[in-house]
């Protein structure tokens, strides 16, 4: 009995040792954090993501020609696209006032109403949810419409947002929470709007350096709720955090094999690539989350497969990119190939 009894004392004693030992935790593998997270250095350099894919190809699939037999015809002045989530292509025909839908499900083309009795010159289009937000340049007002494509309402009237400047928008973005992101060739600025449509902050004034701007013409979100603005006079781009302040840049002026000339329209995918429609170029330039440039698709791909004067571009489902090109009145598409 007292032999059993000394195995229960000794049993609870070794119970209660393990239990209050801490085995060390173990260190976190960089698929575990997230995709912006940055070295511990301070050095800015981001950490490798072995997840991360990076696109080595586009390949031509078809493209939207200019035909007087199209639905849409004519195109007299293509600006911006966007994919909706189930594969409806928005396309906007910034002379003829007009923006045109592919919807797949129909398989048909069909057009968003107009906001009125005057004329309007959407340049960019962007889908939040089911409703699709466009850009109205002439009117200098983010407008909305409904599925089906029928007007809805005014959000924003950008000549009252900022007072004591001119703004006169030409593209932008929305985030996942609502936010917009909007920018300003006209005054050099860029605009983060929080998801009330309240200005929180504006970015940007002319110049070559940090934080300057020449031109910007496209901006894009990035994952983390940052975002990337085409600095089109500076031939570069310019990352910024989410509070605006910067965090890198890919070419510049006087940067040594610049492929980037006059880069407008810029996209990204899940991996936070970025795709940049360049028409100067006549290429759409692809570029890493780190901002390193992986490849140019240009006029070397063939008449019918190369862009000739691209203004904008859009990442869809199914690794699809499209490609409005104003030189040739089309919209391209392609698949995104990865490595």
């Amino acid at each position: 009995m007292r032999r059993l009894a000394a195995l229960l004392i000794l049993g609870a004693a070794l119970l209660l040792a393990g239990c209050a030992a801490k085995a060390p935790a173990p260190e976190r593998a960089y698929a575990d954090l997230p995709r912006a997270a940055y070295d511990e250095s301070g050095g800015g350099e981001r950490r490798p993501d072995p997840d991360r894919r990076r696109p080595a190809e586009l390949q031509f699939l078809t493209a939207y020609e200019n035909e007087t037999s199209a639905p849409y015809y004519p195109l007299e002045g293509l600006a911006g696209v966007a994919y909706a989530r189930d594969g409806s292509l928005y396309v906007c025909d910034e002379l003829g006032g007009r923006v045109h839908v592919w919807s797949p499900a129909e398989g048909a083309w069909f057009q968003l109403d107009s906001p009125g009795s005057r004329f309007y010159r959407p340049v960019d289009v962007h889908l939040d949810g089911f409703q699709a937000w466009v850009l109205d340049m002439d009117g200098r007002e983010l407008l909305r419409f409904g599925p089906g494509g029928s007007f809805l309402d005014r959000l924003v009237d950008f000549r009252y947002l900022n007072p004591g400047y001119d703004h006169v928008p030409v593209a932008f973005d929305v985030d996942v929470d609502g936010s917009v992101v909007v920018v300003d060739p006209s005054e050099s600025m860029a605009l983060l709007l929080d998801s009330f449509l309240g200005l929180r902050f504006t970015v940007g004034r002319p110049g070559p350096h940090r934080e300057q701007f020449d031109a910007p013409s496209g901006v894009a979100f990035l994952s983390d709720g940052g975002f990337v603005v085409s600095d089109r006079g500076n031939r570069r781009l310019q990352r910024f955090n989410r509070l605006g302040t910067y965090d890198g840049e890919a070419g510049g002026a006087d940067a040594v094999g610049n492929p980037l000339l006059t880069p407008q329209g810029v996209e990204r995918d899940v991996w936070d690539n970025l795709f940049v429609a360049d028409p100067a170029a006549a290429a759409v330039h692809v570029y890493d989350a780190d901002l390193r440039h992986l490849f140019s698709l240009g006029a070397d791909a063939g008449l019918r497969e190369g862009p000739e004067t691209p203004i904008d571009v859009a990442v869809g489902p199914d690794d699809l990119l499209a490609v409005s090109d104003r030189g040739r009145g089309a919209v391209l598409i392609y698949r995104i190939l990865y490595q």
